[in-house]
């Protein structure tokens, strides 16, 4: 166990049984800016997190004394460290695992430096150096979690009504077809709530933090591209037009509205084009959104 963490410089935690692993990490976080203070097992891990309260935590599984993923649950309670599990398990249940017991992210081994890098770029919002280039970037900080958005999910996770102030034009004129918005629409489709995460056959969003995977890739998105991909998960089973969508999204009605229905189709146009190329969706095949004259459907994932 070792301990360099002294001043205002942010702390992180590697707890890794590795010892060529725990190295790396070292490296990789030092030159991001970090003090690192590192543990080889469980339970010295949780003393060190306890003691430094550190920004950042990288946590190995499989490790002798207490498994990783308890180490997590139990930082987790404790404090509000951004938490990454390194694990050489990367199947989907082992993955659902990490986020079940609170980690935020999941990298799996072999670690790739940059990979890690871009991580931790997208946790910070802002550009982390190359250890390669020999360059250090000084007082790296969290984004902080958007509390209010992960707070609407919790009432989502327990079946609330999404409240969308939109949904009293389901009578009119333009009616959405027939289905369930909010929690069992979502379920209905085999969505999964995990932590702060939302699930849908490999796509994993988490809103209070603005991060977007697909396939275990981090997705390079700004803040406006993950309200609108929770936006269309939160509509289930429901077939939303191009208005209903956009008023969702803003938080209005037709009687708030700030935007003409024109504008609001071109928006819809322009923004599903550009979400579609960035998570690889096919359009004559779609595996998450169908789009088309200007509406949005969610695809019931295939067996």
């Amino acid at each position: 166990m070792s301990e360099r963490a002294a001043g205002p410089t942010p702390v992180a935690l590697v707890i890794d049984d590795d010892e060529d692993t725990l190295g790396l990490l070292e490296i990789v976080l030092t030159g991001a800016g970090f003090q690192v203070v590192t543990a080889s097992n469980g339970p010295d891990g949780l003393a060190l997190a306890l003691r430094h309260r550190p920004v950042l935590a990288t946590i190995d599984v499989t490790m002798p004394q207490m498994d990783g993923l308890e180490v997590t649950r139990r930082v987790r309670e404790a404090t509000d460290t951004y938490i990454v599990i390194i694990s050489g398990r990367s199947q989907e249940q082992d993955v659902l695992a990490g986020f079940d017991a609170g980690a935020d992210d999941y990298i799996p081994k072999p670690i790739r430096p940059r990979e890690l890098q871009a991580r931790l770029a997208a946790v910070a919002r802002r550009p982390i150096a190359s250890v390669t280039e020999g360059q250090a970037t000084v007082a790296w900080a969290p984004a902080a979690a958007d509390h209010a958005r992960g707070a609407y999910l919790q009432l989502v996770v327990a079946g609330e009504p999404v409240g969308f102030p939109e949904d009293e034009s389901r009578a009119d004129e333009s009616r959405e077809e027939d289905g369930q918005d909010g929690r069992d629409g979502m379920l209905e489709l085999g969505m999964r709530f995990v932590g702060s995460w939302i699930e849908f056959n490999g796509l994993r969003v988490n809103p209070s933090r603005d991060l977007l995977v697909v396939d275990d890739r981090l997705v390079d998105t700004f803040p406006e591209q993950i309200k609108l991909v929770e936006t269309m998960l939160y509509a289930g089973t429901v077939t939303l037009t191009a208005r209903q969508l956009a008023l969702r999204f803003r938080g209005e009605t037709e009687a708030t509205a700030s935007r003409s229905a024109v504008d609001d189709r071109a928006w819809f146009d322009a923004a599903m084009a550009e979400l579609l190329t960035l998570v690889d969706e096919t359009p004559h095949w779609p595996r998450w959104f169908r789009v088309g004259n200007g509406k949005l459907q969610l695809v019931e994932p295939r067996d």
